[in-house]
């Protein structure tokens, strides 16, 4: 068999289903990462291009530590600038490929385009797709995904409880070659591949000594040293429940969401590692309760984003609630965005996110709530900007909780916080406000 293997965001080795179900009889296997102009390009808001500058370098970091992997294993992989309808089917045809493998995604546009790919593949090449993404494996709840319920707490206790997570799969110790006849395309630079996007190649700027991120780098190698890091050598999970909600430091929180946003860290690879803490360390700690709750949130997004369909991003809500009035104004939201309201706790962590592309989740729910309840924007606008500028993007957790914000998701209650009371909350002594007062 010879598989044409398209990477999306399953960027690594580890617990890969794809890798997994290789037959040992497979002749040839062409991983192939195909720059999308549609995913990279404008978002349809705000005319900004969705993957900005700080998620770029991170995902052609991670892409050139994936490229070392594979060639280490005996591989290598393909990079191609184009739609995967067109460009796929093409390579597949030219080197006789007899079928397309592939990581599934949950979100609109993301399956829209699997469904492309599979008309364009036609009837002799199949697309055959994996779940890679999620913890709990869709076909192992014991409900159809288009009954889940609109309740997380629901979800949890009548859904995920029931539901065991899968042990990760082993790291593949080897790969297929690639088609004897095929020279792979090297990994575009930023500067190279804007160009043939044509799009404006963004301005990346130095590590600021300030973020509460760890200097990370893109990739497998750092994802997984993160993970040991945290768990293992300072055994932080513990203490998570405890410090989740501070706002400084890269220690308060794991910031093991940008590796698992692009698949180069698996969920289920956490999840075992929590399962590794609490057998060496006795009770189950409030720390690996929680955030053993926080993966099963990410997990129920996007079985939301799949059930919903393009509703999940509509204005409307989820339930059919309508949102509360807006008077849209740019000048206004340009203000949010760049840091300058005129509330101190909300511009601080605006900046921080400008200057670092990472907010801490308590940030992140005010920002969202003074932009949608306070300054009556629309709440699709911040979440196409957060996008655009979020290190760790990922859509179905991202528009989820904008919508959650928004009151548009499943819950009906009123979402807005009390900013101020926030503020005085989780930062007591305006330290956090302080160190990013510009």
């Amino acid at each position: 068999m010879n598989v044409l293997y398209w990477l999306r965001n399953d960027l690594r080795l580890h617990d890969n289903e794809v890798l997994a179900a290789l037959p040992s009889t497979a002749t040839a296997l062409l991983p192939v990462y195909c720059f999308d102009p549609v995913a990279l390009g404008p978002d349809a808001y705000l005319d900004l291009p969705r993957v900005g500058p700080h998620r770029l370098p991170f995902l052609l970091e991670t892409l050139a530590d994936l490229q070392a992997r594979y060639i280490a294993l005996g591989s290598n992989i393909h990079f191609v600038v184009g739609r995967p309808e067109e460009a796929l089917p093409a390579l597949a045809r030219q080197l006789g490929l007899q079928a397309v493998w592939a990581s599934t995604e949950h979100t609109t546009e993301e399956e829209e385009a699997e469904d492309a790919l599979t008309d364009a593949l036609g009837p002799d090449i199949p697309l055959r797709r994996f779940e890679t993404l999620t913890l709990l494996h869709p076909a192992d709840l014991s409900i159809n995904v288009q009954n889940l319920p609109f309740s997380f707490s629901k979800f949890r206790f009548d859904v995920a409880s029931r539901t065991p997570v899968r042990p990760p799969l082993p790291t593949s110790k080897s790969l297929p070659p690639l088609p004897t006849d095929l020279v792979p395309a090297p990994l575009p630079n930023a500067a190279a591949l804007m160009a043939a996007l044509d799009l404006p190649t963004p301005a990346v700027s130095a590590r600021d000594h300030r973020s509460a991120l760890p200097a990370l780098s893109g990739g497998e190698t750092a994802g997984l040293a993160r993970l040991h890091d945290y768990a293992v050598a300072r055994h932080l999970i513990g203490r998570y429940d405890d410090t989740r909600n501070q706002l400084l430091g890269e220690a308060f929180s794991t910031k093991f969401s940008p590796w698992l946003a692009n698949g180069s860290l698996s969920a289920r690879q956490i999840w075992a590692a929590i399962d590794d803490y609490d057998t060496t360390h006795g009770a189950r700690s409030k720390g690996a309760l929680q955030l053993r709750l926080e993966l099963l949130w990410r997990d129920y997004f996007r079985l939301l984003a799949h059930k919903a369909g393009p509703d999940f991003f509509r204005w409307r809500g989820l339930r059919d609630q309508q949102p509360k009035p807006t008077r849209p104004d740019r000048a206004v939201f340009d203000a949010w965005a760049a840091g300058r309201t005129g509330n101190a706790f909300v511009d601080a962590n605006m900046r921080e996110l400008a200057a670092t592309g990472f907010m801490s989740n308590r940030g992140r729910q005010n920002a969202a709530s003074f932009l949608i309840h306070d300054l009556h924007q629309d709440w699709r606008w911040g979440a196409a900007f957060f996008e655009h500028q979020l290190i760790d993007h990922d859509a179905a957790s991202n528009w989820g909780n904008w919508k959650y914000i928004a009151g548009t998701g499943t819950d009906v209650r009123d979402t807005a916080f009390d900013v101020a009371q926030q503020a005085k909350r989780y930062d007591p002594q305006g330290r956090y406000v302080r160190t990013w007062s510009k």
